[in-house]
This record gives structure tokens, C-alpha cells and sequence, in this order.
């Protein structure tokens, strides 16, 4: 999915770009007002805006943005001023974070709004591995692996609520549907072994006497 994220500090810039880029989405970036709309394409599926870049600042991108398009627009700024915040809104932004930030946060926000606007994740690209949540595949470098739909059911649990830690029966809950026989929780132990050794995951990690967590590395 094609992020665009603008913003003049080279340093912010590159970190978000480079953090996002470990959890994949294909981050485009932009050094400023005019570089972000002469970027701006049909492809881009949201936008970090910061407010304060040269050229045309942040509230004009947005306000020219938002004349043909109503994709999601977080907005960045370093100034904790509500007219700019009012203003921002009154452009219909969909968020407003103040810098500095945690990226882990921000990417919540991002996911967040990505499922609002398009709803569920069906693929997940990790390394090597490709899955299709959508035809129920899975490729390692290319090539395909035979793999149980509720193995990639169960991934995709734990993918939509990536960092945080589901008990077995969290993810029972979650899987299993009303008409299926509710399995004993162990059976998911076995799952997951299947998940790592088909995929080769190193992202699912066991927790302790309480269940597992996905947080890619």
C-alpha cells in the first residue's frame, strides 16, 4: 500500500519512511509542498502531511488534496497552536499528531485509518513471504506453500491486532465460527508450529502462560 509522507526534516523523514517500510507499506516521499502534489497520484492510498514545509505548506497541499480526493490525511507539525489545528480540521484532515512522536503510535494511527477507509488487511508481505488473505496463498521467494485456511486465518488474527499479545482462546474466539466444532485452546499451539514451519515466521512470538503475539522484526 503507497503511503506519501511529507515532510522537510530529513531525519524524521527517512526514520518514518524506513520504519513503515519493516512493516510494508511502500512509503513515497516528499521534501516539500510542490514535490508532494507533483508526487501525488490515484496509487496513494494516505498521506502524512507536515504543516510547516517549504514552497506551499501543509494546510494549501491538503486543501488542493482534498478539491478531488478523500483519501486520509494525518497531519504532522512541531507547533501546538489550535489555529492551526482548527484550521486543519476545517480542511478536513483525518488527524492531527504533534511532533516529537512514537512511531509505534503513529503507526497505530495509520493502520487505524487504513482500516476505517479500506477496511480488513488481505496480504501480508514479511521478508520473503507473501500471503493473500483474500485466495488463501502463501509464497516463500516466488514460490507457493501448501497451507491450511484456518493456519492463515489464525495469521491474520494476530496480524490485526499486530503488538499485542491474544490467549488461545482470543484467537478461538475469533477464528472459529458459531458452526464449527470449538476446539480444545491447545490445538492452536499446533497451528502456530505449522504457521512458523511452512513460512519460516520469526514475527510470531510465545508468550509465556498467556498466548502469542505477531510483531514483526
Amino acid at each position: 500500500m503507497d503511503l506519501l509522507v511529507v515532510e522537510d526534516d530529513t531525519v524524521i523523514r527517512e526514520g518514518i519512511s524506513e520504519f513503515l517500510s519493516e512493516y510494508g507499506y511502500h512509503v513515497i516521499e516528499a521534501r516539500d509542498g510542490k514535490e508532494a502534489l507533483d508526487l501525488f497520484n490515484k496509487e496513494i492510498k494516505l498521506v502524512l502531511l507536515d504543516i510547516q514545509i517549504p514552497f506551499i505548506n501543509g494546510l494549501e497541499v491538503l486543501k488542493t488534496i482534498r478539491k478531488e480526493n478523500d483519501i486520509p490525511v494525518l497531519m504532522l507539525t512541531a507547533f501546538n497552536n489550535e489555529e492551526y489545528k482548527i484550521e486543519a480540521f476545517t480542511q478536513l484532515a483525518d488527524g492531527y499528531i504533534e511532533k516529537p512522536f512514537s512511531l509505534i503510535v503513529l503507526k497505530t494511527r495509520i493502520d487505524a485509518l487504513i482500516k476505517k477507509y479500506y477496511g480488513s488487511i488481505e496480504k501480508f508481505i514479511y521478508k520473503n513471504i507473501e500471503i493473500n488473505f483474500t485466495s488463501y496463498t502463501a509464497k516463500i521467494e516466488g514460490r507457493s506453500i501448501e497451507i491450511n485456511p484456518k493456519e492463515l486465518k489464525i495469521l491474520k488474527c494476530l496480524l490485526n491486532h499486530e503488538g499485542q499479545v491474544l490467549s488461545r482462546m482470543q484467537i478461538i474466539d475469533q477464528v472459529w465460527k458459531e458452526t464449527d466444532d470449538i476446539p480444545y485452546d491447545r490445538v492452536i499451539d499446533v497451528y502456530i508450529k505449522e504457521l512458523r514451519k511452512k513460512l519460516q515466521l520469526d514475527c510470531i512470538t510465545t508468550i509465556r502462560n498467556v498466548g502469542y503475539k505477531l510483531e514483526r522484526k
